[in-house]
C-alpha cells in the first residue's frame, strides 16, 4: 500500500434536526482514499455522525496509527489487512477507551482495500464475494416523524414499499405521525419505528404496545444498547413486533450474544462503524443462518451506502433490506450514479464499489484537516 487520504466533509443543511445525539446542522462524512504501490485507487467510508467533530479525530487515527502499519508490511488481502488492524489497535484501544473511533477507522480502510481487489479482479464486490445477484430491496428512511407526509409521497413515487420514521423520546408525541403514515401507504407497505435508544428501560415494553394499530415491521432500539439482555427480552416479549438492532454493536461479541439473546428479529449491523467487509460479512451469514433478519443499517455517504449494498448482496439474504435515507444528502447522492426502481438497488457489474468520485466535487465540500 502507498498512502491512506483521509477527506472530512461538512454540508450544511438548510434545516437543522434535532436528535437525541444532539442538534444535526450539517452533513458529516469521512471518506477514505487508499491509493496502491501499483496506483490503484480504492474508496471507504468511516462513520463519524457524532459527535460533529469526531471526524477529525477518526482521520488521526487512519494517519499516525493504521497507515504507518499498512505500510511497513505486506498482506495477502483484506481479510490478513483486517486482522493485522485489529491486533495493532487493540491494546491502544483499550488504554484510550475508544472501542468505536478505532473500529469505524479500521471499517472505512477495510472498505477501500475491498475496493481495490474488486478492481483488479474486475469484478463487483457482491459477485467476488459470493452474491447471486447484485440488485437488492431497500427501505426510506427519514431522520423525523412529523412533516413526513411529502416526503413519503415522493418515495413512493420512486418505487419504495418501505417507510422507518424516527419516534424520539415519548411515544405521545409522535403516534400521531405513524397514523397518518399508515394511513398513507396503506395496508400493503412496511412500517417501522426508530426511537435511536431514547425510551426509559422501564418504560419500553408499555410504549411498544402503543404501535400494535399501525402494524409495525420492526421497532429499532428501543432502549440503550447496553441495557441488560433481559431487559431487551422483555421488551421481545411485550412489543406486537420484531425488535431490531445492531447499528450501535462495535464487537463480534456484542454481534454474537445479540444473535443467541432470542431478543432480537433483526440485527442491522453497520459496517461503516464496525467490520468493513472482512467482519460484518461473516457476521451477517451468522445473523441468517439463525433465522434473524439482516438489515445493514447506513446513513452516510457514497462509499457507506454503496458497500452496505454489495454486503447485503453478498450475503444472499432472504429477507434483507438497505437503510437509505431519502432526504437529499450532497455526501451521497452527488457521487452515487445508481437509481432506485420499483424499491430496488441495482449494483451492476462494474468492478469494486462502482463508485464515482468527482474530486472536483469533493473538493468543494472538503473541511481543513488536522496536522497529521
Amino acid at each position: 500500500m502507498d498512502a491512506i487520504e483521509p477527506y472530512i466533509l461538512r454540508i450544511p443543511l438548510r434545516a437543522p434536526v434535532k436528535t437525541p445525539m444532539g442538534m444535526v446542522d450539517s452533513t458529516i462524512a469521512l471518506l477514505i482514499r487508499v491509493t496502491s504501490q501499483t496506483g490503484e485507487e480504492g474508496w471507504g467510508e468511516v462513520w463519524c455522525n457524532f459527535p460533529r467533530f469526531g471526524a477529525f479525530h477518526r482521520a488521526v487515527l487512519v494517519k499516525r496509527v493504521l497507515e504507518p502499519l499498512l505500510k511497513s508490511r505486506t498482506f495477502t488481502g483484506p481479510r490478513a489487512a483486517w486482522d493485522a488492524m485489529q491486533a495493532t489497535a487493540n491494546v491502544l484501544r483499550l488504554q484510550s477507551g475508544e472501542t468505536g473511533p478505532f473500529a469505524a477507522a479500521i471499517a472505512g480502510i477495510d472498505i477501500a482495500l475491498w475496493d481495490i481487489v474488486g478492481k483488479r479482479a474486475r469484478q463487483p464486490i457482491w459477485k467476488l464475494l459470493g452474491g447471486n445477484s447484485g440488485s437488492v430491496n431497500t427501505y426510506a428512511s427519514l431522520g423525523r416523524s412529523h412533516g413526513a407526509g411529502p416526503l413519503i409521497e415522493k418515495a413512493m413515487q420512486r418505487g419504495f414499499r418501505g417507510f422507518k420514521l424516527r419516534v424520539w423520546g415519548d411515544v405521545a408525541d409522535h403516534i400521531g405521525a405513524y397514523v397518518a403514515a399508515r394511513k398513507q401507504i396503506g395496508d400493503d407497505m412496511a412500517l417501522m419505528a426508530d426511537a435511536n435508544q431514547s425510551w426509559p428501560v422501564d418504560r419500553a415494553a408499555e410504549w411498544s404496545k402503543r404501535f400494535t394499530d399501525v402494524r409495525l415491521a420492526f421497532l429499532e432500539e428501543a432502549i440503550p444498547v447496553d441495557a441488560p439482555l433481559d431487559a431487551w427480552r422483555a421488551l421481545a416479549r411485550a412489543a406486537p413486533t420484531r425488535i431490531a438492532g445492531g447499528e450501535n454493536m462495535l464487537t463480534a461479541e456484542m454481534f454474537e450474544a445479540a444473535i443467541g439473546s432470542g431478543a432480537y428479529g433483526v440485527i442491522q449491523p453497520d459496517m461503516c462503524k464496525w467490520g468493513g467487509f472482512s467482519g460484518a460479512l461473516p457476521m451477517a451469514e451468522r445473523i441468517i443462518a439463525a433465522g434473524l433478519r439482516f438489515c445493514p443499517h447506513i446513513f452516510s455517504g457514497a462509499p457507506g451506502l454503496l458497500a452496505s449494498a454489495h454486503l447485503l448482496a453478498a450475503s444472499n439474504s432472504p429477507d434483507g433490506a438497505l437503510e437509505y435515507g431519502i432526504e437529499y444528502n450532497p455526501a451521497r447522492d452527488d457521487f452515487v450514479q445508481h437509481e432506485i426502481r420499483d424499491g430496488r438497488l441495482d449494483l451492476g457489474d462494474t468492478p469494486g464499489l462502482g463508485v464515482e468520485i468527482d474530486m472536483q466535487q469533493l473538493l468543494r465540500y472538503r473541511v481543513a484537516t488536522p496536522e497529521w
